[in-house]
């Protein structure tokens, strides 16, 4: 066991699971593995517009080491924990994420109490071989010196929730804070679900934290409500509009004639392709068009959108990322990962209700970590027309942090009744938004809806 006496006054006092992990590394040695190549593992939002949809706002212009034998896992393991004590009486890490993020997550709290860690393949599923086994790196991969390890899933049926751990051979840039403190950073992704026949591809934004210089931990947040709709024959109609010329134009009704709602399976298989981890820097360079303040504002709008594009387009500020604005990696970091849905926390409360123009809500579904409405047209075309708004028991409108405008987290909120509203979609926009934090919001929704129930849970 441990000597805390040798280190006197300054030592850190380790944790249960720190001496756990110090006889588990004793046993491997004692027992001289079989298993070579095991890792010691040490150990957002990116809102990142169009850069012409951003100016379109107004004419004010601004100017994220293997080791191959037992003994040496434990030299690493040992090392860490001398040069580390605070972050050696955390340990384990790998298994723990959600753990470690407790209370700094927006879609809710005691992730941990739900999430499950990612149980490596045996060989047998890994490469079709009869023996059993662990296979090596099913969740840890590397490319060009970063080291990308999925830990732990959780599945609400809504949402899925995935920890990782990002280390990187060189050290991190500096990386701007978003408002939640945390490093602004994201990955691009190409998900295929066993569900649905339809490549997806995302920006998905991380929230979590540097463990120091080259190594970040995090959590990513996949709306599986945006998952589930098979767009296979939408898009082979716009390919055939395209190469005939045509335009082909989208709309409610179209969008249901050729695309499918799938239901999600409590059980499914992911593919997931990491292409890209990319960090918003903490001092981007400043956006300049050679020209100065008044004499951008003497030119029409027609010569201004010229040299801003022309600009943007020569110093390559319209690209995403870009060295301008960005740091990133490259992969790609692939993962195949076997999901389970917790339907067993599902609540719904079924409304099925329509105002006289044909617009209600279906039902309002509410997982530990978020609650989802559910709307309901006579006319999907109008659907367009409305935008839902979602209060708790106290009348504080639930906010929107990502994904579809329907869910909402339900961290901070009292959800034991929910006030759902359906209102014009421009008055919202105009009038209403901007009113949200206001005392009196709940009654002016109430004047202002198109339709409006309340729903009960437990």
């Amino acid at each position: 066991m441990l000597e805390q006496g040798k280190w006197k006054d300054e030592a850190p006092k380790p944790s249960k699971e720190f001496h756990d992990r110090f006889e588990e590394s004793l046993k491997l040695i004692e027992q001289r593995a079989e298993h070579t190549g095991e890792k010691a593992l040490a150990g957002a939002e990116i809102v990142s517009m169009n850069r012409k949809a951003k100016r379109k706002t107004g004419r004010l212009k601004r100017t994220a080491m293997g080791c191959t034998a037992a003994a040496a896992a434990m030299a690493v393991f040992l090392g860490a924990c001398y040069q580390n004590p605070v972050w050696a009486s955390n340990l384990p890490l790998i298994g723990h994420i959600f753990e470690r993020m407790e209370g700094k997550l927006s879609y809710g709290e005691n992730y941990k109490d739900y999430a499950e860690p990612l149980e490596s393949k045996t060989a047998e599923d890994q490469d079709g071989g009869g023996q059993e086994g662990q296979a090596e790196g099913a969740f840890t991969k590397t490319v060009d010196g970063t080291t990308v390890t999925m830990s732990e899933s959780y599945c609400s049926g809504s949402a899925l929730y995935l920890s990782v751990l990002i280390e990187s051979e060189e050290a991190f840039q500096d990386t701007l804070k978003n408002e939640s403190g945390q490093p602004s950073i994201c990955i691009q992704t190409t998900e295929n679900y066993s569900f649905n026949p339809q490549e997806q591809k995302d920006l998905v934004y991380l929230e979590g934290e540097f463990l120091d210089d080259n190594t970040y931990t995090g959590v990513m947040r996949i709306d599986l409500n945006m998952k589930n709709t098979d767009a296979t024959e939408l898009e082979k109609k716009q390919a055939e509009a395209e190469a005939a010329g045509e335009v082909f134009m989208v709309d409610a009704e179209v969008l249901k004639q050729y695309s499918t709602k799938l239901e999600i399976p409590e059980q499914f298989t992911l593919n997931l392709d990491i292409s890209q981890i990319i960090g918003q820097l903490a001092e981007p360079d400043v956006f300049d068009t050679g020209y100065t303040d008044e004499e951008l504002e003497a030119m029409s709008d027609e010569e201004w959108e010229q040299v801003m594009t022309e600009a943007e387009n020569e110093g390559g500020w319209n690209s995403f990322p870009n060295s301008h604005e960005n740091w990133w990696m490259d992969g790609s970091w692939q993962f195949e990962l076997d999901i389970k849905a917790d339907h067993s926390k599902i609540q719904t409360a079924e409304v099925n209700q329509m105002n006289e123009e044909g617009a209600g809500i279906a039902s309002v579904v509410k997982t530990p970590f978020e609650l989802t409405v559910n709307e309901l047209y006579e006319d999907e075309t109008k659907r367009a027309d409305y935008f839902p708004v979602i209060l708790d028991a106290q009348g504080r409108a639930m906010e929107v942090i990502s994904g579809d405008v329907n869910t909402v987290p339900v961290k901070n909120y009292d959800v034991s009744t929910v006030y759902v509203y359906l209102c014009d979609y421009m008055e919202y926009m105009d009038e209403l938004k901007g009113h949200r934090q206001e005392d009196g919001y709940k009654a002016l929704i109430d004047e202002k809806a198109k339709f409006a129930t309340e729903v009960h849970f437990d």
